[in-house]
């Protein structure tokens, strides 16, 4: 399993190499969590990850291993009344794909966070996220070691 830390650190510096991104959070299920995303900047685009799971990649206890599989999201803010759910995916895509070629650069260099298997990317368009943010999601996997 991915340490939390590192996992942390490894988003965080990302969104720094990535520009464009003003906030870097990680998400959890608590009640304080809502209100700290309605309080990110109203033309931010904000880049949140929810911790990995688990999932054994074991064939027998001899040979034990795990993948992690892992969601990010690059959200902004939209107001029907000022920009659309539309606008905001279309500001948003271009950091997604900035943060993609990051990631698998990181992949090439070896880093030892981001094992990642290229095979497993999936992005989506989202909107109501948190009845205000719109963007996209990235699922993949994380190959043990």
């Amino acid at each position: 399993m991915t340490g939390l830390k590192e996992y942390r650190l490894y988003w965080e510096g990302l969104a720094a190499r990535a520009g464009d991104i003003s906030e870097t959070l990680p998400l959890t299920v608590d009640d304080d969590m809502a209100r700290r995303i309605m309080r990110l900047g109203r033309d931010s685009v904000s880049l949140f990850f929810l911790p990995p799971s688990s999932r054994s990649e074991a064939r027998d206890a001899d040979s034990w291993s795990e993948s992690d599989d892992c969601v990010v999201f690059v959200m902004g803010r939209f107001d029907p009344q000022r920009r659309t759910s539309w606008d905001v995916l279309e500001q948003t895509q271009p950091v997604m794909e900035r943060l993609k070629e990051l990631m698998l650069a990181d992949v090439a260099a070896g880093c030892c966070v981001m094992r990642l298997d290229v095979r497993s990317l999936s992005t989506m368009p989202e909107t109501k996220f948190y009845a205000g943010f719109a963007g996209w999601s990235l699922g993949f996997r994380i190959m043990g070691t």
